[in-house]
């Protein structure tokens, strides 16, 4: 082999050892930022979660006062019936 020929290998070795350090660097900023990401998105989810079941609760509370609303409104609507229905007999007794 020639010296220049060796020369040569050297310096592609060297390149390609420089390159693959630089990818292993990039590879572990990669990484880290994914790493990152994946807790941010982990956060985000408990988050959701976390509203998700607040909501759930809230719209319970609200189906409950609800229907306590309509028990009272037909409460309400049965006794004004009952109450017209004896003005209306005690009219009638009245005349």
């Amino acid at each position: 082999m020639s010296e220049q020929l060796l020369q040569q290998l050297i310096h592609m070795v060297a390149e390609n050892n420089r390159l693959v350090k630089e990818t292993q660097e990039e590879l572990r900023e990669f990484k880290k930022e994914m790493y990152d990401f994946r807790n941010e998105m982990y956060a985000f989810r408990d988050e959701m979660y976390e509203f998700r079941d607040d909501a759930t609760r809230r719209l319970d509370r609200l189906e409950r006062q609800n229907k306590h609303t309509d028990a009272d409104l037909n409460l309400l609507h049965r006794k004004v019936s009952d109450h017209e229905r004896e003005i209306n007999r005690l009219k009638q007794v009245g005349q």
